[in-house]
């Protein structure tokens, strides 16, 4: 049986091991923020977070793997911006919702916007499939209630693409935030594919 000052010192390795991670992980984040993934190497990260390479390369593989759960770990915060607040109970307010919550989270965090979708060479990760999963699931349900008149792929696959657009324009300083524009784009994408509640019958009630 082990005893309590060997579990002690299990615990304190662990922590220390997760110090390590988290430091290293920031470290690349900044580092991705400034010279893109290109630009990143193993050295510098080595350099700035007081590590050696197989420390990194233990932790996390190579720099493919060390970039990709940098990107995660933004997709995850990205995600809790949709969990905070109470949502539309309709669902297409709740898309509407949604455009903006997404818009509002590129607007404060570009860099990591820039990480999760402008990447030189794109490529899925688990917690960006499920980010754009937890999207189309929000145009199932718009599709369940009757108010879809698209497809639920081509409904999602639209929704990205126009709340991407206005982002990335955004963010990369060819509108103010202040513009109009995002909202109109919105409402007019809504209006393309979804349509308005039926209204219920007086026998219905």
């Amino acid at each position: 049986m082990a005893t309590a000052s060997a579990l002690s010192g299990v615990a304190r390795r662990d922590r220390s091991a997760a110090r390590t991670r988290r430091t290293i992980l920031t470290v690349t984040e900044r580092l991705l923020a400034t010279v893109g993934e290109e630009g990143l190497s193993i050295r510098e990260v080595c350099a700035r977070a007081g590590v050696t390479a197989p420390t990194v390369y233990h932790h996390f593989g190579d720099k493919r793997a060390l970039v990709d759960r940098v990107v995660d770990d933004c997709f995850a915060e990205f995600d809790g911006t949709f969990r905070r607040g109470d949502l539309p109970a309709d669902p297409v307010a709740r898309l509407r919702w949604s455009f903006d919550r997404y818009v509002e989270y590129g607007l404060r965090h570009p860099a990591h916007y820039r990480l999760m979708f402008q990447r030189t060479a794109p490529r899925p990760t688990p917690a960006g499939q499920a980010s754009y999963d937890g999207l189309r699931r929000l145009v199932a349900a718009a599709a369940a209630a009757g108010r879809l008149t698209v497809s639920v792929d081509e409904g999602a696959a639209a929704f990205w693409s126009a709340v991407h657009g206005v982002t990335s324009v955004l963010i990369g300083g060819f509108l103010p935030a202040s513009s109009p524009v995002p909202a109109l784009v919105r409402d007019a994408m809504l209006a393309h594919f979804t349509r308005p509640a039926r209204r219920r019958r007086r026998s219905d009630s």
